[in-house]
């Protein structure tokens, strides 16, 4: 079966990355541009992983973290 990730990074490079390399492992990949887009998708659906930057502008890694956690 296979898991969600998402992959939060205000670098398209960097999401782009990591979607090319665990998409061919069957995983499903959703990437969001910041923590309040993550945080936005991760309300209507749900994921196995979350793979965050730290640094991001609107909501940084920590923040998002924080409000996934309540």
């Amino acid at each position: 079966m296979s898991k969600t990730i998402i992959t939060v990074d205000d670098a398209s490079t960097i999401r782009k990355m990591v979607t090319f390399t665990l998409q061919p492992t069957g995983h499903r990949i959703i990437e969001a541009e910041d923590g309040a887009q993550a945080f936005d998708l991760l309300q209507k659906e749900s994921a196995d992983l979350v793979l965050s930057d730290i640094n991001m502008p609107n909501m940084n890694g920590i923040e998002l973290t924080r409000q996934l956690r309540t």
